[in-house]
């Protein structure tokens, strides 16, 4: 008995009743194991799971299945026990929680007639299908009798769908260590579609007197025009009554993909037939065809990028098709699972509106844009040759580990046309061929050492940060290399090659995997090590699902890597903030018990993505809606310094935006730092915002001044932030190299600061502008001063900023202005020595678009009654604030 196996046996154990102590005894339990088994037992009692979040329509609907005698089930306690094996016990409880609240909101299958809508929004590559297959069980064992499941538009994802529902569900005739055992005669499944690559559904393959037993009848479908015609054709021919009467189950996988109407008119209840009608898109129309077949059916959507299927019109009454797929009843957010890895883990996450930002793993590697261009030029960049080296690198690693039987995947992903693949293919082929080559004959001449350096470089430090007890010498793992290099197949994946992933006929296989699309769905690679990914995409949900790479990694996180541009990297901690937006959403609904018709959904629209396809939100619109910015400060943190010219031109007019500004405020008072001006009018500070200048693309930090202006204005409408403090936070001396701002203020001279730019990505970021205590300066009297000493010292560890805001009163903000000099470089102990992290702000200063810059920092007071401004976009559901 292995690891595995011995760990689900004690899970199992401890699930029906036994100690901890009791169930680890067992004389079934090789007692080698016992240790490695009992630490694995402490770490997942220690595992803290979110509960899901549920909007729905009737939160009584849970009552029939209290109701139902679960001694008699046997589906979900078979896949129960199978998933043991894979999955801790408190991870099982959840889902088992979790997919009772799902199936409860099902009608019960006794009655005579129900059309009940459904979404459930997961994470990419997070067990959406688990959690389905486990409804699908539930249903079955309560009386549901058909089950349909439509899973992608793709042969290969159909094929690993059935493979998943066969092995987890019907059962394998062998008894296989990797399936459920086959139902007892009287339980077994009746099968319409199978596992071979064609094995989607045809009319031979369905027998219509299996509809009118009491055993369960599955088939996965591929959501393509031609299958579902087969299968609408031959339900058909079905006996009226078998259709009325039989309680349906339809799962509709990737349900944002093709199930989304892209073309028929919106008929809103009540509104009559228009004189111009288009019928719905195909795939949508066939799935409407499907659902009215039965007059007992459930309509479930899985996806993980939901955008689209939020913004189906909501009250769409088609004189034909009927309601479209609006989730009516219920819509679940499951919670992130044990060990998963998303856009947030993987790429951070940024925060619009504050601009902060939090980190995620040491594994982004950059693909700058000139590398780009070799690469479509038909050259190697070096950055494809570390991906490759680094995947052996990975993959003997992972040997090392004692996981050498399990797959390992590279991800090239580079562009969806057929052509680009097999040119990219000859590239990789022949760039891989000569580092096996090198390091089957000539390792010695300088692939050891490149790999070596590689490995205590990038490698060492990330496993010593996240798991040290597993970093090892070069050395260690050098006997694994060579096995893996040959172990390697480079294959072609997409529609014209015969090239597939077979993980199930090969499961050891080590494959570097070029492909487009057929990467961009649903399709699990497994053992997915390495990524280089440079395919941009313009909408959210396209890029999120060409995330091959988000998934579950535990125990060789510090392994994978991914190599994409600094745009894309940016782009998809954005989305990280959409993710948790819409959740964060979702958890207030259902604290307010608020249905799904009662409330639209709002997505958050980025100032250079579409949130989806205009196909697919036709119906949808862009609403300005509340954004606090209460207690907040926002700053200047990102330049176009990728647009030397354009930002030129910014820093001419905004120097004579801020001297024209600053000359009418009047005399100053000065401080060590520069000059400051008290209780300025709202409406001069509004006009000079709306004077500064700032790309709209670089938006993204948060600093958006036309939402900031709305956001003074409306407070400033309810008596808050009627006056502000100006301050300008120079150099309290000169700084040979920075300079002087001449901005013409009488009082006393400004010296500029220095502000670098972040060594990484485009390198558009400073960071921050503004320095710890500069917020103080909008305490005006001792009320607010006594106030903010009374706050640090109630919690010390709190930044000074951060206090300051809290201490000032609603009615007093606060302007920050930074002269920074176009000198500004890091400081450098050792002059032979560069930084590792910051960079000058100019490579020549001397440079005719060379210019000193003006950071500005807006900071702002908590709001007794805060109504801040952002764009989102809501489907014709309107969001509104919840009472």
């Amino acid at each position: 008995m292995n690891k595995d196996d011995a760990l689900g046996l004690v899970r199992h154990l401890i699930a029906i009743g036994l100690t901890k102590e009791q169930a680890l005894n067992n004389t079934a339990v090789p007692a080698g194991l016992i240790e490695v088994i009992k630490e694995e037992l402490e770490r997942e009692e220690n595992i803290i799971l979110e509960p899901a979040r549920f909007i729905s329509a009737n939160a009584e609907t849970e009552d029939w299945l209290q109701q139902k005698d679960r001694s008699k089930w046997y589906y979900w306690p078979t896949l129960r026990i199978h998933l043991l094996s894979k999955m801790s016990l408190q991870s099982v409880r959840s889902l088992d929680e979790i997919t009772d609240r799902i199936l409860g909101y099902f009608a019960p299958p006794e009655l005579q007639q129900f059309d009940i809508r459904g979404l459930v929004l997961g994470y990419v590559q997070s067990g959406k299908t688990t959690n389905f297959t486990a409804t699908i069980a539930k249903a079955a064992d309560s009386g549901y009798r058909l089950m349909i499941v439509l899973s992608g538009i793709d042969k290969g994802l159909r094929r690993q769908t059935q493979i998943r529902l066969e092995k987890e569900l019907v059962g394998s005739p062998d008894n296989s260590v990797d399936s459920v055992p086959m139902p007892p005669v009287g339980r077994q499944w009746h099968k319409w579609t199978t596992v071979d690559l064609d094995g989607d559904f045809r009319s031979g393959t369905g027998n219509p007197a299996s509809l009118q037993g009491d055993q369960p009848v599955i088939m996965v479908v591929k959501k393509n025009g031609a299958v579902l015609r087969r299968l609408l054709e031959w339900l058909d021919g079905a006996p009226d009554d078998v259709k009325r009467l039989i309680p349906t189950l339809i799962i509709d996988d990737e349900a944002d993909l093709a199930s989304i109407d892209t073309r028929g008119t919106y008929i809103p209840e009540g509104q009559g037939e228009p004189g111009d009608y288009d019928e719905p898109s195909v795939i949508n129309g066939l799935i409407r065809e499907l659902l009215n077949q039965f007059q007992k059916k459930v309509y479930v959507a899985y996806t993980a990028t939901p955008f689209a299927n939020i913004l189906i019109p909501h009250d769409t009454v088609d004189p034909q098709k009927k309601n479209d797929l609006y989730p009516k009843d219920f819509i679940v957010d499951l919670p992130k699972p044990d060990g998963y890895f998303g856009a947030e883990e993987l790429f951070g996450i940024v925060n619009p509106i504050s601009g902060e930002e939090g980190k995620g793993l040491d594994i982004i590697r950059e693909v700058e844009e000139n590398q780009v261009d070799m690469l479509e030029n038909g050259q190697v960049p070096k950055c494809l040759e570390d991906a490759i080296l680094s995947f052996v690198l990975s993959g003997a690693a992972f040997a090392q580990r004692g996981r050498g039987k399990e797959p390992a995947t590279m991800l090239i992903h580079t562009g969806f046309r057929i052509q680009s693949h097999t040119n990219m293919k000859n590239l990789v082929e022949q760039k891989f061929n000569e580092f096996k080559d090198s390091w089957r004959y000539q390792k010695e001449l300088g692939i050891e050492e490149r790999l070596k350096k590689i490995w205590e470089s990038e490698f060492r430090p990330v496993t010593q940060s996240i798991h040290p007890d597993l970093d090892v010498d070069f050395d260690k793992i050098e006997p694994f290399i060579n096995p893996f290099f040959e172990a390697i197949q480079i294959k072609t994946v997409n529609s014209s090659t015969g090239d597939i992933l077979d993980y199930e006929r090969e499961p050891r296989l080590k494959a570097i995997a070029i492909g487009g699309n057929k990467f961009s769905r649903g399709l699990t690679l497994e053992g997915l090590m390495t990524s280089f990914f440079t395919r941009s995409a313009s909408t959210y949900d396209t890029l999120m699902q060409m995330g091959r790479w988000f998934g579950f990694r535990r125990g060789y996180e510090d392994l994978t890597r991914i190599w994409t541009t600094a745009e894309l990297a940016e782009w998809f901690a954005d989305l990280a903030f959409v993710e948790r937006s819409l959740r964060d959403d979702i958890q207030v609904y259902e604290s307010m018990g608020i249905t799904p018709f009662q409330v639209g959904m709002r997505i958050w629209q980025h100032p250079t993505m579409q949130v989806t396809s205009p196909l697919k939100s036709r119906y949808a619109r862009p609403t300005t809606i509340s954004q606090s910015y209460s207690g907040q400060l926002v700053q200047t943190t990102k330049f176009a310094f990728d647009q030397p010219e354009n930002l030129s031109k910014q820093a001419d007019a905004n120097y004579s935006t801020v001297t024209s500004f600053l000359s009418d405020l009047g005399k100053a008072e000065w401080d060590d730092n520069g000059p400051v001006w008290r209780n300025v009018g709202e409406k001069k500070v509004v006009e000079f915002l709306k004077k500064f200048q700032q790309e709209d693309s670089y938006s993204r930090s948060g600093f958006s001044l036309p939402l900031i202006c709305s956001y003074i204005e409306h407070q400033f409408s309810v008596n808050e932030l009627t006056q502000w403090t100006i301050a300008v936070r120079g150099q309290e001396n000169e700084v040979s190299g920075l300079g002087e701002a001449k901005w013409d203020v009488d009082g006393g001279n400004i010296w500029q600061i220095s502000r670098t730019r972040v060594k990484a990505g485009r390198a558009l970021f400073l960071g921050v502008v503004t320095s710890p205590g500069d917020e103080k300066i909008g305490l005006m009297d001792e009320s607010e001063i006594k106030k903010f000493e009374e706050i640090k010292q109630a919690e010390p560890e709190l930044a000074v900023n951060v206090a300051a805001r809290r201490a000032r009163t609603p009615k007093e903000g606060l302007i920050l202005i930074y002269p920074i000099s176009k000198g500004s470089k890091p400081i450098i102990k050792e002059p032979k020595i560069e930084s590792k992290t910051r960079q000058a702000l100019y490579d020549d200063t001397n440079s005719q678009y060379a210019r000193d810059l003006i950071g500005l920092a807006v900071s702002f007071p908590e709001s007794q009654q805060a109504q801040p401004v952002q764009a989102y976009l809501e489907g014709t559901n309107r969001w509104r604030p919840v009472e």
